[in-house]
């Protein structure tokens, strides 16, 4: 029989207050602690909030002056719903339309409907009928701090059924408007109507499932959004710097334990998955290749104890410290505010934690102190290019260095042919090698980062891309040790929802709309890269200069296409003059390309990609000039 869990008392202790916490729910605190956790402040963050301001207020008023409520002819999922919901060129979980019973507006649905009631918290986020956990994981986990979330919506008008957002994407701000138009479908059990996909634990309160529908329209739809990293979810909704690892790669558990787990909610958020070796561990009540967010990490009576939640809002965790565990004790329950309640939250021990976790995703956020500096440059990888950026920072400080490549979620169709991995290495004024950093889990490859404090001076970094084809296992790794090691894009589903593949049938309607939807994803992808400043030489190429047709370049002049990607580079510092340049090599049809000083530097010394090559094992013969293993470079 269940262990039902009873507070000692009802009158806190001398030394605990029990207040009204974040969102209106009731938690017990020893002392509180001030966040001052804030969105990324780039220079684009103002720029896109004043846009979003605009389009809202230009939308309020043509709605008032026509009398009507505004829908949105973008995304418009009573007209338009095929377009809204799947793309033809990424492959998802699908969805069981069959439940489906249509459109309504939220006011429709529920006629008290508020974007917020009682603040926000982890609590209200409930996972829909789309395997996006990966994102919701990362709202509950934004919702613990206070503040933060409520940034993401600069404007909206409930009653004209408006909404405008900002999201972080590739460095920059950007925004969006959705209408209040959502899928209904009716609950089994009480035969109410109810959203088909994410909703808020309060039915009344609509901030949940509108973020989620403004984020699958900038990424196109909303299969797009299916499966994804905890991290790079945050990283999207706050402008951090996201970092995956496996937790059998920690040296040291005990100052893991200090100054990753202790920094939980203050300036880490963190998120935790199994690798997909089962579909469902049924021993210990935790799902495989789903997302969940780590809420706290305490120490309590000498034991280390992690709080984490489930986007469900249902199925935990059966071990130690479990609900039902027998470890609880009246003093525990009260000092933890623990409850015996099927919510999706539990407790276990950082042993199992370590133990039962596979992949932790980790997202450093900033407060105001933090500034941020980006640029782009084009980087051609075959044959080898010198892009680089140069770094000037005028004062001592802590900085978080990330180097990109733009995000493909929205047009990766593009690019099925081959996955570019990053690395990198960071030297001062005087070559002397300051850091060197490259990705450590397979399929993260958006960014890689380091964080490190550097004294004020000139330093420069070398970018190193490695492209591999799609699809192409490690040499001598097996089928069975691939999938176990992977760390997969947490998709899961909430249990009873069945997705039935049905067999396409291709029909004229279906080219013309997979055609419609090529077009949308190739001109999202060429706002992302064309609108970036590229910078050749001394020579600055914009927006206008690539908008000629391919058909009318001139012979031998250099078009946008000829590169083979975008690299970026931003730094969070606390210097707020620190200045960032990207420069970009000879492209390889420019004259001098290929001449041998041109992969030395200024002072004759070797090109540091010769480096990076012996860091992998390889080394570079000058006389043959060619990259030869170990082995035969000793014959």
């Amino acid at each position: 029989m269940p262990r039902l869990f009873k507070k000692k008392n009802n009158t806190p202790s001398a030394e605990t207050k029990q207040t009204k916490g974040h969102g209106g729910k009731r938690s017990t605190h020893k002392k509180p602690v001030k966040h001052s956790v804030t969105l990324a402040a780039t220079a684009s963050k103002q720029a896109a909030i004043e846009a979003c301001i605009a389009k809202v207020d230009t939308i309020v008023r043509e709605c008032r002056a026509s009398n009507t409520k505004f829908r949105d002819a973008t995304f418009d999922l009573r007209n338009d719903r095929q377009f809204c919901l799947y793309s033809s060129l990424i492959v998802g979980d699908g969805f069981d339309m069959s439940k489906v019973k249509g459109v309504r507006r939220i006011t429709e649905l529920y006629p008290n409907a508020k974007f917020f009631v009682d603040g926000v918290s982890p609590d209200d986020v409930q996972q829909g009928s789309a395997g996006d956990c990966w994102i919701l994981s990362s709202l509950a986990n934004i919702a613990n701090i206070p503040g933060l979330l409520e940034q993401l919506c600069v404007k909206r008008d409930e009653e004209i059924g408006v909404y405008g957002f900002i999201f972080f994407r590739d460095g920059d701000w950007i925004s969006t408007v959705v209408d209040d138009q959502f899928l209904y479908c009716v609950d089994e059990e009480t035969g109410k109507a109810q959203l088909f996909f994410a909703k808020c634990e309060n039915e009344n309160e609509t901030w949940l499932p509108l973020i989620e529908k403004a984020f699958a329209k900038i990424h196109g739809d909303y299969e797009a959004i299916v499966g994804g990293f905890f991290a790079l979810g945050v990283e999207d909704l706050t402008g951090g710097v996201s970092t995956l690892m496996y937790t059998s790669d920690i040296l040291d558990t005990d100052q893991f334990w200090e100054e990753e787990m202790l920094q939980v909610n203050k300036s880490i958020l963190m998120g935790c998955s199994i690798s997909y070796t089962d579909m469902y561990n049924a021993d210990c009540g935790l799902i495989n290749g789903h997302a969940y967010s780590v809420l706290e990490a305490v120490e309590y009576e000498g034991e280390r104890l992690v709080h984490i939640r489930n986007p469900w809002g249902a199925v935990e965790w059966k071990g130690d410290w479990s609900d039902d565990s027998d470890k609880w004790t009246p003093e525990a329950i009260e000092e933890l505010n623990a409850h015996n309640k099927d919510d999706g939250k539990f407790w276990m021990s950082y042993k199992d934690f370590l133990r039962i976790w596979t992949t932790l995703g980790r997202c450093r956020v900033f407060d105001a102190r933090w500034s941020v500096a980006n640029s782009w440059i084009p980087y051609n990888v075959e044959p080898k290019s010198s892009g680089r950026f140069h770094i000037e920072l005028n004062r001592d400080s802590k900085c978080v260095i990330v180097l990109s490549q733009p995000d493909d979620r929205y047009y990766g169709a593009f690019l099925q042919d081959y996955t570019y991995e990053l690395a990198f290495h960071l030297r001062d004024e005087d070559h002397n090698m300051i850091k060197r950093a490259k990705v450590t889990v397979p399929f993260s490859y958006r960014s890689v980062s380091c964080e490190l404090d550097l004294p004020a001076g000139n330093y420069v970094l070398h970018p190193q891309v490695v492209r591999k084809p799609t699809g192409l296992k490690e040499e001598g790794e097996g089928e069975d040790d691939a999938a176990e090691n992977a760390a997969t894009p947490s998709t899961q589903l909430p249990t009873g929802v069945v997705v039935e593949e049905e067999a396409k049938q291709v029909t004229k309607p279906a080219i013309m709309f997979a055609q419609r939807k090529a077009k949308q994803v190739r001109e999202m992808a060429l706002v992302r890269t064309m609108g970036k400043k590229l910078v050749i030489g001394t020579e600055a190429i914009d927006e206008e200069d690539n908008s000629e047709d391919e058909g009318d370049e001139e012979e031998g002049e250099i078009g946008f296409e000829d590169w083979q990607i975008m690299l970026g580079l931003r730094i969070y510092s606390h210097d707020p003059s620190l200045s960032l340049e990207g420069i970009a090599g000879p492209h390889p049809w420019e004259e001098g390309a290929e001449d041998d000083e041109y992969w030395e530097d200024e002072e004759g010394e070797d090109d540091p990609e010769r480096v990076t090559a012996a860091l992998n094992g390889n080394y570079y013969d000058d006389d043959e000039e060619e990259y030869e293993d170990e082995d035969e470079r000793e014959e």
